[in-house]
């Protein structure tokens, strides 16, 4: 017999026997009255929240902030009573605890005493954060709690957008008070930036008038060199010629004593003219040889005189020059005191001034930009806002500006070189070799002690003049009384006639050359005395020209100090006068910027509490929530309709029929009611149910295909027995959560991910879903393909089963039922 007579035969049988006939027209029907029963409802889960009672609690006292009162949680009540996002009851706790405790709310709400206060901690340094507690009661209901915790979601976000909003308005109310601060700190700076440049003028003058005064400093240092090697040499010379003029002092005085003697002896032998005559001789002889001396050394004494009378002429023009140096280095020790000094010394301190303000300033900077980037750290979302993320960069820039480690370097390095320009202008108790106020104060001691010594010469070459003036006039006196003492010598030696008369004018002549070498002894005396003092006061005027040729030495060289201090004063006047322009125009570019952002109104505050908005597309939008759960309850209605049908049909293979005749009649026997009930399913679903899909016929066919699938792997379990049909139902239990029916298989842990591939259900349902929802034939067509190998796998196990399954004996009449 072969598989299709078998069907017939077997199919005849059925529709013979009615309550069999019956009970398979029930099974039928399961497919359609469960899938009809679950896909009807046209609401969702979520439709009916309102009714979901969630108990609120508002213990918050309120608070105070900027002087205003706050209350948070009165403001959250108020927002709750507006919508109907749950089943809000505004209780007190007592009654919340009991309504918890009697399961009568699926959540309570509390809001705490301080909810108001801690949200003006939000710009302290310890911010606390708002703590907004919910008990959730779950083993109410599992889907229940996952609303209600969503909820509390939304609330938070709603809390947070609020209380952003709040600070965002008193943010840009302060704006207005940053922006006067930048105004404020701009106006600083330019008076900073125009005090820097009247010090860049100031340095620039001074560094001119040095450099044009350095020529003549230095023409004064060589001058003064000059003068101490001239007024050294004069110095050496007189000390050269102090022997041969104490020489001349001696001889004159010892003259001076044979004059005397010679006249106390011609006194005394006036009487002993005998002796006379003899003595006479000789005195001829002395007088012609003292005649002689006196006439070669007589030019001597004239070229004395007239070097005497050279100096004389000279000291004035002398005096005249060493009073000039003196009051040149007096004005310049009067410019260093009133002038130059005072000047550094307020230069020295406006410099300090300016590096304390400056490094003041920086500091007030820092704390603007630190201030501003804890303001951007707590409020993130004003890193997408240009204008205030170009006051932040302004404000960065500005501070690593002012707080640059090497400009403050320079700035500390010209205050340190303005103080030692102070203190090289300044005087000081005891001589400083660095510093110039005390080499000129120096220099006028020394030249001032030139000055004395040249007037003390001046006052002694006139007695000088006149010693040398009496020397050449008592020397020629003498040259003549000599030469009259060695005529009367001649005259006494011719006779003594005129012995008397000649006695006479020999004493006469002896007491003149006497009283002669007297005057020139005297003056001769004078003479070593003024030497002596010329020799020293020249001594003194080398001395001094000695400090005065150091101190101008030392007045060039710190000249030179000064001016090169002073070039680089001026040069770091200038880049102090350039940071300060770029600070100034920086702060003022700040005020104009912050002055520039008007007031927030409502819009700008809902963008900064709420600056992203969700803007959702959905594509293969579910019409109704049933139809997100048609694809498992299809393909659970069919397997279960096919299970159940099986219970109504004989399984059991009769020796005389081959197992694929047994098989191939069996499949089309469960087959047939297979189909018949897909497309009674299919009917309700499509027509009555009027679910909606893209492809109705794509549809159809794929539920008579799932169900010739399942009734292959039903048909292995049924030809078991009943302890395959419950291996079976074990299958469906099995599918119930690992092939996406409630939860997607990717949110699934790996091994049942893993398990999920080998189960039907996971592509009759992928199917599904891609006929109705996604719109995708192609889709379904692959999973129909899967399936396929199913229905081919199973089926040969099938016939495995009753090829290798003894058969047990059977009444001759076929009966259909188990």
């Amino acid at each position: 017999m072969n598989a299709f007579r078998l069907f017939m035969a077997e199919m005849a049988k059925l529709a013979g026997k009615k309550g069999l006939l019956i009970s398979v027209i029930a099974a039928l029907l399961v497919p359609v009255v469960y899938g009809g029963i679950l896909l009807s409802p046209k609401w969702g889960p979520y439709d009916n929240l309102s009714n979901l009672p969630v108990a609120v609690v508002n213990k918050d006292k309120g608070a105070l902030s900027d002087d205003e009162p706050i209350n948070v949680g009165k403001d959250l009540v108020a927002d709750l009573k507006k919508g109907k996002d749950l089943g809000w009851e505004f209780v007190s706790a007592e009654e919340a605890k009991e309504g918890l405790d009697s399961l009568k709310y699926y959540m309570v709400i509390e809001i705490p005493e301080d909810f108001s206060q801690r949200v003006t901690t939000v710009l302290s340094d310890n911010p606390e954060k708002l703590q907004l507690t919910y008990i959730q009661n779950e083993g109410l209901n599992f889907m229940a709690a996952q609303v209600t915790r969503s909820a509390t979601e939304k609330l938070r976000e709603k809390l947070g957008d609020k209380i952003t909003e709040k600070y965002a308005n008193n943010m840009f109310a302060s704006l207005g008070d940053v922006s006067e601060g930048f105004q404020s700190a701009a106006d600083g700076s330019a008076k900073l930036n125009t005090g820097m440049t009247d010090l860049r003028d100031g340095t620039n003058t001074l560094l001119e008038s040095l450099t044009n005064k350095a020529a003549d400093i230095s023409k004064l240092a060589s001058g003064a060199k000059e003068l101490k090697n001239g007024v050294g040499q004069m110095a050496n010379s007189l000390s050269a010629k102090q022997p041969d003029i104490s020489k001349l002092a001696n001889g004159s005085s010892q003259l001076s004593a044979g004059t005397k003697e010679l006249l106390s002896s011609l006194q005394s032998k006036s009487g002993d003219i005998s002796k006379l005559a003899a003595g006479s001789a000789a005195a001829n002889e002395g007088t012609g040889l003292l005649l002689q001396n006196l006439k070669d050394k007589q030019s001597g004494v004239k070229d004395l005189a007239a070097g005497a009378k050279q100096l004389g002429d000279s000291i004035p023009q002398l005096k005249v020059g060493t009073t000039g140096i003196l009051t040149g280095l007096k004005g310049v020790q009067s410019a260093i005191k009133n002038e130059i000094a005072p000047g550094t010394q307020q230069i020295s301190q406006g410099v300090a001034q300016v590096a304390d303000e400056s490094a003041n300033l920086g500091k007030g900077l820092q704390v603007l930009s630190s201030d501003l980037k804890a303001y951007l750290e707590q409020h993130p979302e004003l890193s997408k806002d240009p204008a205030f993320m170009k006051i932040y960069g302004t404000s960065q820039a500005i501070t690593t500006a002012a707080t640059d480690p090497a400009k403050a370097q320079k700035l500390q390095a010209l205050s340190q070189g303005a103080a030692k320009i102070a203190g090289a202008f300044t005087a000081n108790a005891e001589p400083n070799p660095k510093s110039v106020a005390d080499g000129v104060n120096q220099l006028v001691a020394g030249q001032t002690s030139v000055d004395n010594g040249v007037a003390t010469l001046s006052q002694k070459v006139p007695l000088l003049q006149q010693g040398t003036e009496s020397i050449e006039s008592g020397w020629n006196t003498m040259v003549g009384k000599v030469g009259e003492l060695h005529a009367g010598t001649s005259q006494i030696a011719a006779g003594n006639q005129s012995v008397n008369t000649g006695w006479t004018s020999l004493t006469k002549g002896a007491s003149q050359l006497n009283d002669g070498a007297n005057q020139v002894s005297a003056g001769n005396s004078s003479v070593e005395k003024g030497w002596r003092d010329l020799t020293s006061g020249a001594t003194k005027i080398n001395d001094g020209m000695s400090q005065v040729s150091d101190g101008n030495a030392t007045v060039a060289k710190g000249w030179g100090d000064l001016t090169e201090g002073v070039t680089k004063l001026n040069d770091g006047a200038g880049k102090l006068n350039d940071g300060s322009n770029e600070l100034s125009s920086g702060l003022k570019d700040g005020a104009e910027k912050t002055g520039a952002i008007k007031a927030a109104n409502d819009k700008n505050l809902s963008m900064f509490s709420s600056p992203v908005e969700l803007k959702s597309e959905t594509v293969n939008k579910y019409p109704l929530y049933r139809d997100s759960t048609a694809p498992y309850v299809l393909s659970l209605a069919l397997f279960v309709g096919i299970l159940i049908m099986s219970m109504f049909i004989n399984f059991r293979k009769p020796e005389e029929v081959s197992a694929f005749s047994w098989f191939g009649a069996k499949f089309m026997n469960l087959g047939a009611l297979a189909v018949v009930q897909a497309l009674l399913l299919s009917t309700v679903v499509l027509l009555i149910l009027n679910v909606k899909t893209e492809n109705p016929l794509g549809f159809i066919a794929f539920a008579v295909f799932v169900s010739l699938v399942f009734t292959g792997i039903v048909l292995l379990f049924a030809s078991l027995g009943n302890i395959g049909r419950f291996i079976a139902f074990a299958l469906v239990i099995l599918q119930l959560s690992t092939t996406g029916a409630n939860l997607p298989i990717d949110m699934l842990p790996e091994n049942l991910r893993a398990l999920s591939e080998f189960l039907p259900f996971t592509y009759s349902i992928a199917g599904f879903k891609a006929l109705i929802s996604l719109g995708s034939t192609s889709s379904a067509f692959s999973n129909m393909g899967i399936l396929f190998i199913y229905l081919i796998s199973f089926s040969l196990l099938s016939i495995a089963v009753y090829l290798f399954t003894k058969p047990k004996s059977e009444p001759k009449n076929l009966d259909l039922a188990s």
